[in-house]
């Protein structure tokens, strides 16, 4: 960028620096967006930094872009231990999708159904056995 303007090129100049500063927001806005999707994914277990955005200059009003809502943490009565370990004692051997789809079935997370199998097998309570060489999933039973 030239120090020095001479008059009557200090409006395209102005416009050009608005012009980017415009397509900057616009990509802060899409790395936000994205980094919210994946603290959904993640079941929200991390936050995107907090940055302060210094004050934007009014400008053509654009088509609004939706955020994601996130979704509030929910409560049970059971956790979803007892919940998986009422389920397995129900059913002979259910494998991971089988229990998966009961906790989707009853509101839970699956990242909270991957937390409580991997909690519930290191504690001895559930027997894990895979399927089998080639096959992802695995089969639970009561030791």
């Amino acid at each position: 960028m030239p120090t020095s303007i001479s008059p009557a090129e200090l409006p395209n100049q102005i416009q050009q620096l608005l012009d980017q500063k415009e397509q900057h927001s616009a990509a802060i806005n899409l790395i936000d967006q994205t980094l919210a999707k994946v603290t959904a994914a993640l079941g929200g277990t991390t936050a995107p930094a907090v940055v302060a955005k210094p004050p934007v200059a009014p400008t053509a009003p654009k088509a609004a872009v939706a955020k994601p809502k996130k979704g509030k943490r929910s409560r049970f009565g059971v956790s979803t231990s007892e919940l998986v370990l009422a389920f397995v004692k129900a059913n002979k051997s259910p494998t991971t999708q089988a229990i998966m789809k009961h906790l989707a079935s009853e509101g839970r997370t699956a990242s909270s159904g991957s937390n409580a199998l991997s909690v519930l097998t290191g504690a001895k309570k559930l027997k894990r056995t895979p399927l089998g060489k080639g096959i992802l999933g695995s089969t639970y039973s009561i030791p």
